[in-house]
């Protein structure tokens, strides 16, 4: 398993530079135009931030050709960040859905973080 300590200083960068564009997407896919609470902001924020960690994985420690590990555990755990958005289009600034969104896209980061180098072989 990979812990985000032994992360090079790039992938870091790259989580910093991803996480207000993260957020910005988020929001406006929620739209919430009014009753957005703060507990919503912040859970929409911890969901930005768990998804943009989960993009910088991809971002090899060295080189440019993406760290995909097993493939399809690659496009599970870049998948919940689109299923985080379509929760938040659904519940908009419903306290549920912000929370469900959080438990996706951290979800897709334990998925990265634990992921192979390779997919096994049966």
């Amino acid at each position: 398993m990979v812990t985000l300590r032994s992360w090079p200083r790039r992938r870091w960068v790259a989580a910093a530079v991803g996480l207000p564009l993260v957020l910005l997407v988020l929001l406006r896919a929620a739209a919430p135009t009014s009753g957005a609470t703060s507990v919503w902001m912040t859970l929409v924020g911890l969901a930005a931030a768990a998804g943009s960690l989960t993009l910088a994985s991809y971002l090899p420690a060295r080189g440019w050709r993406p760290d995909l590990g097993c493939t399809p555990c690659a496009a599970v755990s870049g998948l919940t960040l689109v299923g985080a958005l379509v929760v938040l289009d659904g519940y908009g600034p419903d306290v549920s859905g912000a929370l469900l969104a959080v438990l996706l896209t951290t979800f897709g980061l334990v998925q990265r973080l634990r992921q192979q180098p390779a997919c096994a072989r049966a």
